[in-house]
């Protein structure tokens, strides 16, 4: 769980908005809900120097300084690279000089690196550039470090066995409805993949990037459901209450952090989507409306392979009996824990 610069700043960031936002975190709530990484995504970087060192741009004096702030405020560090020759953004990227970078981010104290595939003009594979950055972060780092590749080539095959921890399961979000359903299509096969020390990653939490509140809702939800690493990205300093309800909602972090770490299989899709996923304690199912009215639907545990008369309506905060007959608000959700 964590934060993103990405969506809220692109790459207009600098040590201050970083500081700035970690400290909104700890003040709104966020960082007492789980939320420790804060992800310096592209935008941060300088010029290689003679030797080869990369060094961060004018707007980011001191990485290592940076990272002992964020430490100190109980935060982790998180930093972005490529995999190519240049970052998306066509700032400098790690190729040809993996294990030097490797060393540069351990030195600064970084505790998550997010390694991305753009400007690649090489016969070597995508694995084996991953494989580099994954061994020198490995043998030289004296601490846990995050491994988050945002590679599209079926990595869910081959990353597990480098020591990646996530891998993207699909592009970048638009920031639509439709498109947040489209990458729950997409993971929904995907199941078998998570793992207690990896995971399908369908890409940010955008709560505050412009969705109806119902939608949130649902993101979070389907997050949850799909055992999602939970990374906000968004300028934190302007969420709502209610957004920020949405985000820090412990009932759904638990669902999404539970230490089963099973992701959800859909059960059903129409209308209304049905996903299951078995918890440490229980089970959660979740109700997602996929169209632009309300829709009611039947919670009968028979048609879901449970034995319980009881739930937990985890938005609401009411228990229920079962059969369970809810109208699912328009692209919105219902989320129900068991026993």
């Amino acid at each position: 769980m964590g934060w993103s610069s990405w969506y809220g700043f692109a790459t207009h960031i600098s040590d201050p908005i970083i500081r700035q936002q970690a400290e909104a975190m700890l003040s709104n709530g966020m960082r007492q809900a789980g939320y420790e990484y804060v992800n310096v995504v592209d935008g941060w970087q300088g010029d290689r120097d003679s030797r080869g060192f990369l060094h961060p741009n004018s707007d980011f004096p001191d990485m290592k300084a940076l990272g002992d702030y964020l430490h100190s405020r109980s935060f982790k560090f998180g930093i972005y690279t490529s995999i190519g020759r240049k970052s998306c953004a066509g700032l400098v990227g790690s190729y040809g000089h993996e294990a030097q970078d490797a060393q540069t981010f351990i030195d600064w104290g970084v505790d998550f690196v997010e390694y991305d595939l753009c400007s690649l003009d090489t016969t070597e594979t995508v694995p084996a550039l991953v494989a580099k950055m994954a061994t020198a972060l490995r043998q030289n780092a004296k601490r846990p470090i995050v491994l988050s590749i945002v590679v599209l080539e079926t990595p869910w095959l081959w990353a597990p066995s480098l020591s990646v921890n996530m891998w993207r399961i699909a592009r970048d979000e638009t920031g639509s409805y439709k498109n947040m359903l489209e990458i729950a299509d997409i993971d929904a096969p995907l199941a078998a993949y998570a793992r207690k020390v990896g995971w399908n990653d369908p890409d940010l939490v955008l709560v505050g990037n412009g969705m109806k509140l119902d939608e949130n809702r649902t993101q979070m939800t389907l997050w949850a459901m799909l055992a999602a690493p939970l990374i906000s990205s968004t300028d934190v300093l302007h969420l709502s209450s209610s957004q920020l309800e949405v985000l820090t909602n412990p009932d759904v972090i638990a669902i999404d952090q539970d230490p089963a770490v099973e992701q959800a299989i859909r059960l059903r899709q129409g209308v209304v989507d049905v996903w299951r996923k078995k918890l440490a304690d229980g089970w959660a199912i979740a109700l997602i409306n996929r169209k632009q009215q309300p829709a009611t639907y039947v919670v009968d545990p028979h048609d879901i392979n449970l034995e319980t008369a009881q739930a937990y309506e985890v938005w609401t905060q009411q228990t229920v009996t079962l059969p369970y007959s809810v109208t699912v608000p328009a692209h919105g959700c219902v989320l129900l824990k068991t026993p």
